[in-house]
């Protein structure tokens, strides 16, 4: 079985990537709408950009850990790891940003709205249309932010179950190469034991033909003697 060779990288790379660009359109979508503040496109597309940017600050944190597991357990080649940090630094870069044109102009409409609102003081107050109008939008505002949100849990749920399939897979890998060096540990054992065993049989054999060859040189001698003797 070959080591665990994919993660969740690119699912959430072009998801945090897709929302990026959402924003980047909602924010476009909103400065058609600056010189009305209290309209209630410009109040839902305010709190649609804050939610959004919630969901890709998480998502750009759990992409991090991510590429962190990546790199520790070394699932991909080091040129994928290397171009994986330049993408999370741009995305972290542009998510920054982002963050940045939504608060300045939101303060910027806010000074707007506060220095408008002296000058209604003054006069005659809103009449209770315009108050119940506000009230819906919050309404609506508040329904669509808690079904970002749940959507958002429910991508956090499918991601957290995505890693947990990866550290089952890879628990596994684990499990069968240990047991693989086990083998090899047993098999090493035995061949060390007979080759020991071959190497005390070859010992025996060289000492038994040296003893050999002593009485062979003790018999030619004894005859040898005889032959003088004799002669």
């Amino acid at each position: 079985m070959s080591l665990v060779d994919h993660d969740s990288w690119d699912i959430e790379y072009e998801g945090c990537e897709r929302l990026r660009h959402q924003l980047l359109v909602q924010l476009n979508q909103r400065r058609q709408h600056e010189t009305s503040p209290n309209s209630t496109e410009y109040v839902k597309l305010t709190g649609s950009i804050h939610s959004g940017l919630e969901q890709l600050n998480k998502d750009v944190s759990h992409l991090k850990v991510v590429l962190d597991n990546a790199i520790t357990w070394e699932t991909s080649p080091e040129s994928e790891l290397q171009q994986r940090r330049i993408d999370w630094d741009k995305l972290t870069s542009e998510l920054r940003v982002i963050t940045t044109q939504f608060n300045t102009s939101t303060r910027a409409d806010q000074a707007a709205l506060s220095s408008s609102s002296v000058w209604q003081n003054a006069g005659p107050s809103n009449p209770t249309p315009n108050r119940n109008l506000d009230a819906e939008s919050m309404k609506r505002l508040q329904t669509e932010m808690l079904e970002n949100q749940n959507r958002g849990l429910e991508v956090l749920s499918a991601t957290i179950g995505r890693q947990r399939e990866l550290a089952t897979v890879l628990g596994n890998e684990v499990e069968d190469q240990n047991n693989i060096l086990d083998n090899l540990s047993n098999t090493m054992d035995r061949v060390e034991s007979g080759v020991q065993r071959d190497t005390r049989s070859i010992g025996q054999i060289n000492r038994t033909d040296s003893t050999c060859g002593y009485w062979l040189v003790i018999i030619a001698l004894f005859v040898a003697i005889i032959i003088v003797l004799l002669v």
